[in-house]
């Protein structure tokens, strides 16, 4: 007789598939929470593209002199002394401008001082106050000047009480005029006429040092370096077609309807003026243009791509079914391919300007020439086939609004789908808590089988030596 053979590893196997089984449930479950946080990317996906092609059809979308159909750009026959830039408003021509001096900011400096010395400080030691009015405003200044600095010293602490004062509406610097000598630069923040400094010599300290001479300094006297003396000469000025401009700065804003100069270099009797070429923008508009396509076709594509079901596998997309995002598919393309019967009569689609679609659904200029004739010729029909009552960009920002707004389709979709993990992960909770229970009980009389197999199989062993030794 044979003793009893029982394996305890086929008790554990028993127990660990017995485990599973009844883990089936949470697996499940676990299954479900994937996939609806699957979904909740695509949703967070979608969003972002959604909200990028938002930020393009507000360009496509805005009229008047902000339409992106009325751009210009501005062309200088030289750009080291001058360049420009347009706005809508401005309109396409040309016109000559000569710069014939630069806007200055109003500027003094000191007599030169010896870096080592000690003049200032054994002659105006103690505090010493005064103010400085630029544009319209008066600031209050105060230094201590102690016995025995430096020159150099006392004129650095003179800058620092100036700068910490005037918060950037005066400069003032200490700087080396040689190697051994330096002086105050006292300088106002604006340019023009309109920028010049006034200043009030309470304790005399400004006198000393010279920069309230009136005269033009010289490199050893304090004085101006630039000054208003009557005759506009801290402005900016040029003639624009044949008339005299001045300008307190030298960005020269609408002299020109529309137009921006930035004056960078004063030029020579004799020279020739600058000539300025206006003209429509086409490659910043195509340029838009093909943006609007980019941010368009990328949303058409993953909407398309997440709500079909393949005709062979049947493979869902993730929101194959989703009505709203089959919809919202459907309706781009219907917006983009629509007739647009408002507004101007030149264009009434997007296949007019040479922008059609492939059999995807995707859009693309399939004809430049079409679309850089429409932008040089009827800018303002371009803006109503885009921007207009029943525009594209109009219909399609409607359309896409309703998704991405606060509480919106997106957003609602995202907390129905959050609330149903929610319940999922409190089931799965629940579930593990019984899960525990059950397992224990479970090891607990395994175990038991377990010790009264072994028992079983000891005897055996031994009722079978037995026997053996008996002859049975």
């Amino acid at each position: 007789m044979s003793g009893l053979s029982i394996s305890p590893i086929s008790l554990s196997d028993y127990l660990n598939q017995s485990l599973a089984y009844l883990r089936l449930p949470i697996t499940n479950l676990e299954s479900q929470r994937s996939e609806l946080e699957v979904k909740n990317a695509v949703f967070t996906d979608l969003g972002e593209k959604l909200s990028a092609l938002e930020d393009a059809l507000d360009r496509m979308s805005a009229s008047g002199m902000s339409s992106l159909f009325r751009s210009k750009s501005v062309m200088s026959s030289a750009e080291s002394l001058l360049t420009a830039t347009a706005t809508g408003a401005a309109q396409a021509g040309s016109h000559t401008v000569f710069v014939t001096q630069l806007a200055r900011a109003h500027a003094v400096v000191s007599s030169r001082y010896d870096q080592d010395g000690t003049a200032l400080s054994q002659s105006q030691s103690g505090t010493k106050a005064f103010s400085i009015t630029v544009d319209g405003e008066a600031y209050d200044i105060s230094v201590n000047i102690s016995a025995g600095e430096t020159d150099a010293a006392v004129l650095a602490n003179i800058a620092s009480a100036i700068n910490d004062a005037t918060d950037g509406k005066i400069a003032a610097s200490y700087v080396m005029d040689t190697p051994s000598t330096g002086k105050i630069s006292i300088r106002s923040g604006s340019t023009g006429t309109t920028g010049s400094m006034t200043f009030t010599d309470t304790d005399g300290l400004l006198s000393v040092l010279g920069v309230t001479n009136g005269t033009e300094a010289t490199d050893t006297v304090g004085g101006y370096i630039y000054a208003d003396l009557g005759g506009t000469e801290l402005d900016a000025k040029l003639t624009v077609d044949g008339i005299n401009v001045i300008s307190s700065d030298n960005v020269v804003e609408n002299v020109v309807g529309g137009l921006t100069f930035t004056l960078l270099a004063e030029q020579e009797a004799g020279d020739a003026p600058v000539t300025l070429s206006v003209m429509v923008d086409t490659e910043s508009i195509k340029a838009d243009v093909e943006e609007f396509l980019e941010a368009y076709n990328e949303v058409f594509t993953y909407l398309r791509e997440k709500t079909r079901v393949d005709g062979v596998t049947y493979e869902r997309g993730t929101l194959a079914g989703q009505f709203p995002y089959v919809s919202l598919r459907i309706s781009m393309r219907g917006s983009m391919s629509a007739y647009v019967s408002g507004g101007s009569t030149s264009y009434n689609a997007l296949s007019q300007i040479g922008i059609t679609s492939d059999r995807s659904g995707s859009f693309s200029v399939t004809d430049s020439s079409l679309l850089e004739e429409a932008i040089g010729s009827d800018p303002e029909a371009l803006e109503s086939l885009f921007a207009g009552e029943g525009g594209v960009a109009a219909s399609l920002a409607d359309l896409i609004s309703g998704y991405t707004a606060a509480g919106g389709t997106i957003s609602s979709s995202e907390d129905g789908v959050g609330a149903r993990i929610d319940l999922i992960d409190k089931s799965i909770e629940r579930q593990e808590r019984r899960l525990e229970i059950k397992e224990q009980d479970l090891r607990d009389r395994y175990g038991a089988l377990q010790e009264a197999l072994y028992i079983l199989q000891q005897t055996s062993s031994l009722t079978a030596m037995f026997s053996s030794l008996l002859g049975f």
